[in-house]
């Protein structure tokens, strides 16, 4: 038993647990799956967003430029695919080209120059939308084709009783499931966590401290282009000032899920339950008929304990050995 409440994962889960169940014995609706599920779907752009974005502050980094580059990646397809009439498929790779050039550029600014990501991700958080806005002028782009809309709107799985599973929902399990193994099973997430740990230690180790800050900014740029996707598919539009806060919400999700935010550890599956948590937090509450910034505030309450909780359970540790 102490072993499972000294797990973070565990405790996560079972906060989870108890706020779903809560909701479930206090609030009409709140138990009805398909609306859930329905829900859920707007949680996917988040969720793909926090897969890189554990890997980035497990080595003490951060990108706030998230929600910038989905919106430019999202804008470039729109006018790629309405204006220049390409191949909805090879509009759509070119906006996942463009998100993995500025998560490139990111991290050559980071691993090259040596700017704090910080300071960098929030110019280039600026820079980005800029640029949406100046390339679209504004408008909105829409008339995408019904086979397109359907990987953000469509359902993969059908039960009986007309239950059914979205698209979206079941590519960001599996996406979670494959950063899950990359992170715990491969030589990539022991050298993010040792790097997040010590930095210089790493570079003594050989390990290619500048070349991961690179490789993983620029996938996460990549996700982010990818996320522009769904994120495009469920709203049926494209626009430059679409995602503005996204990148708060993503960084929620990894700090609740127990990626420390001065590096050394992070936590997929931790990763995941705190996108659950806060979704199901919210869709609660909204049901509820509370009002939209106590929402917020709940999850900023919620966002303070689990980051100190988090230093607590890590500092308790280190005074274990």
């Amino acid at each position: 038993m102490k072993r499972l409440l000294a797990s973070r994962e565990a405790i996560l889960f079972l906060l989870l647990l108890v706020v779903y169940l809560g909701f479930a014995a206090t609030v009409d609706g709140f138990s009805d799956w398909n609306n859930l599920l329905r829900r859920a779907r707007y949680w996917v752009p988040a969720g793909l967003l926090a897969l890189p974005m554990t890997f980035i502050m497990a080595t003490a980094g951060i990108d706030l430029s998230v929600g910038s580059i989905l919106a430019l990646s999202g804008v470039v397809f729109g006018m790629l695919f309405n204006d220049v009439h390409l191949p909805i498929w090879l509009a759509g790779a070119v906006g996942v080209l463009v998100g993995g050039v500025c998560g490139m550029a990111n991290g050559l600014v980071i691993s090259r120059l040596g700017v704090p990501p910080l300071v960098t991700t929030l110019a280039t958080m600026a820079l980005f939308r800029g640029i949406a806005m100046g390339l679209s002028k504004a408008r909105a782009l829409a008339d995408f084709p019904s086979d397109f809309l359907w990987i953000g709107q469509g359902s993969l799985l059908k039960f009986s009783g007309g239950k059914d599973v979205p698209f979206s929902i079941v590519f960001l399990l599996v996406a979670f499931i494959f950063a899950g193994i990359i992170l715990r099973k491969t030589w990539m997430g022991r050298f993010t966590e040792c790097i997040g740990e010590n930095p210089i230690a790493a570079r003594f180790a050989a390990i290619g401290v500048s070349r991961m800050y690179l490789a993983l900014y620029t996938v996460c740029g990549i996700m982010c282009g990818i996320a522009a996707l769904f994120h495009t598919a469920l709203y049926a539009t494209a626009k430059a000032d679409t995602a503005r806060g996204l990148e708060l919400e993503v960084v929620a999700c990894v700090v609740i899920g127990g990626t420390r935010i001065s590096g050394g550890q992070g936590s997929i599956v931790g990763s995941l339950l705190g996108l659950f948590l806060i979704g199901i937090l919210r869709h609660g509450l909204l049901l509820a008929d509370v009002r939209a910034q106590y929402v917020i505030i709940a999850v900023g309450v919620l966002l303070v304990i689990t980051a100190i909780l988090n230093e607590w359970m890590t500092s308790r540790g280190r005074a274990k050995l």
